[in-house]
């Protein structure tokens, strides 16, 4: 099924493809299901729509003077999260600049998991930018 949603993307939009493809950590798999459960970014006035339809857009729990932590609200697309997340593991091992990110975040006293939600908000900012400005993505040394 991966093979063919693989192939089937590489037919259909082999430049949107190429495109997140030229992240380093982004492999075909996750970036064909990303693509299929995306649709095309002009369905999206913004990134900030773009990370509430994964589901990554953070929710509060508060009541009255009581604000308690903020977490994830995993109201958007579950299939497209996962393949965020999968990606997002993927550039923190393979990617400098993401790595580097990653571990700024940590030293900011995030705990690892949330550290690693700031990536994958990140690499939504970037995917949404270089599809809707048709880049490839540049490595950085620094943030």
């Amino acid at each position: 099924m991966t093979r063919l949603l693989t192939d089937l993307c590489r037919k259909t939009r082999l430049e949107d493809f190429n495109i997140l493809q030229s992240i380093r950590g982004v492999g075909p798999n996750t970036a064909a299901s990303f693509l299929a459960e995306m649709g095309t970014v002009k369905d999206f006035p913004s990134y900030k729509k773009l990370i509430a339809f994964t589901g990554l857009d953070p929710s509060l729990h508060q009541s009255g003077k009581f604000v308690g932590q903020s977490k994830i609200s995993k109201r958007g697309n579950r299939h497209l999260r996962r393949a965020i997340y999968l990606m997002a593991a993927s550039v923190v091992s393979q990617n400098p600049f993401f790595k580097s990110y990653f571990f700024k975040r940590k030293k900011e006293c995030l705990a690892p998991q949330k550290a690693l939600f700031a990536v994958a908000h990140k690499l939504i900012r970037v995917i949404y930018a270089m599809l809707s400005q048709r880049t490839f993505f540049r490595e950085m040394e620094t943030i």
